[in-house]
């Protein structure tokens, strides 16, 4: 009977042992919260294992912020430097770095600038590897940055030159510049009075404010009724970024507006 119960306790030993022993990749993101717009910043991904086996076969995907362009799609703002250990596939930087110690670790950077933009941006980080695993829930990780924008006080009567694209999911004028020819453009002058001149467009008008130094309203309206709503932000060199927005329509349109 002792022989038997010794038996019995070393193959549950043996059973258990492979399952127990196992790699356990840890994700963290971070990096600048609120970086200045269009300001290149720089984000780390920090990957460890706190496991008691070695991670083999590592792979981080970065999911970067993508546009809402179609039918492509792409980096949602201007990626610089990054880690050698990494390829750009689509929006994502795809990293091979190899095995990992238990108790060991390692970081990925990147540099990127994020443009102005009515949708969040949001950084991903999942980290994966071919050992056997048995807690996922700490692999992955998310950061999402909120640009600041520039103070960019206006007194009318003030000139202003719009350039704009129009599409139904848009969300930055950063979208449009992807796509030069599609960027249609005219001129306003934002008057004294808080009214809105559509230079060459008898029968338009509108209103203007700044709720503060870094941000413009404005609507266009033709014979009394709204038929356009921009909302942006200062992003330097005298520039508002921002959406338009047309009353029962789907279709959107982000413009700049350059003083």
């Amino acid at each position: 009977m002792m022989f038997r119960t010794l038996f019995m306790t070393s193959c549950a030993a043996l059973v258990a042992g492979p399952a127990w022993a196992a790699a356990d990749l840890a994700v963290g993101l971070s990096g600048l919260t609120s970086p200045a717009v269009y300001a290149s910043a720089t984000y780390t991904v920090d990957v460890s294992n706190h496991g008691n086996r070695t991670a083999e076969g590592i792979t981080l995907t970065i999911g970067l912020p993508a546009t809402h362009t179609s039918p492509g799609v792409y980096v949602m703002g201007v990626l610089g430097a990054y880690d050698g250990r990494c390829n750009l596939q689509g929006t994502d930087l795809v990293c091979a770095l190899g095995a990992l110690r238990k108790n060991r670790g390692t970081a990925v950077s990147f540099e990127l600038a994020l443009p102005q933009s009515a949708a969040p941006l949001v950084i991903t980080a999942d980290a994966r590897t071919t050992t056997n695993e048995n807690n996922l829930a700490d692999n992955t990780g998310s950061l999402t940055p909120s640009p600041t924008f520039v103070a960019t006080p206006i007194t009318g009567p003030a000139p202003a030159h719009n350039r704009h694209c129009t599409g139904q999911s848009l969300t930055a004028f950063f979208e449009c510049t992807l796509f030069p020819g599609s960027i249609g453009e005219h001129d306003i002058v934002l008057e004294a009075n808080q009214s809105v001149t559509i230079v060459g467009q008898p029968g338009y008008g509108g209103t203007w404010s700044q709720p503060s130094p870094e941000r413009l309203l404005f609507q266009y309206s033709y014979n009394g009724q709204v038929v356009a709503d921009f909302g942006g932000d200062g992003v330097g060199g005298g520039c508002f970024e921002g959406l338009t927005t047309f009353p029962g329509s789907p279709y959107v349109a982000p413009y700049e507006v350059c003083l």
